[in-house]
């Protein structure tokens, strides 16, 4: 009987390998993390850190240290406030805060989701984030509930002056998690709220997290930059950009190209009680492979949500898209810069 393989590698891929590798410009910035203080009673999935002094470090260490292997210098994290001081007392300036305001239940106080932002703010944090999946909708986390536009009026007037947004899914969930689409609309429906907020707040840099949560569709992406010239999307969660991106890599590469100053890397890493370092080599290698390489192959990582359609192989390709060098300094470094400040 064969030994299962990991998740973060069921092709058995040298991860020391990296002879692809083009970009030697300076450290880049993951715009797009969940570094976190950890501990035992953590669940493998879901809602990840929250054990403040009482966690451990040892994970984000981790973490971090592999971020450094692939050049990478400077990370941004969502975390749960109680979490901020002991890791920015650990880490300093490695480290930079995203506050995502969240409601447990759609009948919660407005008041609580306000006192959370408070304390956000209190912390010094450079983004709002503003989690409206889709799954989300039956805790009132549609991004354009009033009590989100009264958040961002505050935040701004606190001085935060950057918003990220997951605002859509992979496009099979509406086959599986999202059939019922009464209840959760459909992928087009998660956009015109979005559209909304990106009218009504003009004076902010919005990041469209997943690339816009829309890697499937290229064409609108681009409807999108050209239509709101205050919005970034990022590269985050690997699986789904590897599968997506190189289904269609030349139209991606174009897009990207043609916007070099909206995309901003993110790996959407999550720090877990008891994870092996791969797991987080895994998906900074796929990354700089997809960004910066010709590389041509199978993608190493375990893909749950991947289905082969017709020609396609039974698992998913991981193919580079080569961006000229030019361009990888924006995505990997200039463009977080500039938005942060």
């Amino acid at each position: 009987m064969s030994e299962q393989k990991p998740e973060y590698n069921v092709t058995g891929q040298d991860y020391t390998d990296r002879r692809h590798f083009r970009y030697s410009g300076p450290p880049l910035i993951d715009i797009h993390s969940h570094v976190t203080m950890t501990a035992p009673s953590d669940g493998s999935t879901g809602a990840a850190g929250g054990s403040g002094r009482e966690g451990s470090t040892e994970q984000a260490e981790v973490m971090l240290s592999e971020a450094r292997e692939f050049g990478i210098a400077r990370t941004v994290t969502m975390c749960p406030v109680q979490d901020i001081a002991p890791l920015r007392e650990k880490f300093g300036d490695a480290l930079v805060f995203n506050g995502m305001i969240n409601k447990k239940k759609i009948d919660d106080s407005d008041d609580e989701a306000y006192k959370s932002l408070d304390a956000f703010l209190a912390e010094g944090i450079k983004i709002l984030k503003l989690w409206s999946a889709p799954r989300g909708r039956e805790r009132g986390l549609v991004v354009n509930a009033p009590w989100r536009i009264e958040s961002i009026k505050r935040a701004i007037a606190a001085g935060v002056q950057v918003v990220m947004v997951h605002v859509g899914d992979p496009d099979n969930w509406w086959n599986t998690v999202y059939k019922e689409t009464a209840k959760f609309g459909t992928k087009a429906d998660q956009y015109l709220p979005f559209r909304e907020m990106l009218e009504r707040f003009p004076e902010v840099t919005w990041i469209g997290a997943h690339m816009g949560g829309n890697p499937e569709h290229p064409d609108e992406l681009q409807r999108l930059l050209e239509d709101y010239p205050h919005l970034c999307l990022d590269t985050s969660a690997t699986k789904w950009q590897v599968r997506e991106i190189s289904r269609h890599p030349e139209a991606i590469r174009n897009l990207i190209t043609k916007f070099p100053d909206r995309f901003m890397f993110g790996s959407d890493l999550v720090t877990r009680y008891g994870l092996h370092k791969e797991h987080y080599t895994s998906r900074y290698w796929c990354q700089r492979t997809l960004f910066e390489s010709h590389w041509s192959g199978t993608s190493p990582i375990a893909d749950g949500d991947y289905v082969a359609a017709a020609g396609e192989p039974a698992l998913p390709a991981l193919r580079g898209i080569e961006l000229p060098e030019e361009v990888l300094l924006k995505v990997y470094r200039l463009n977080a810069l500039r938005i942060l400040g």
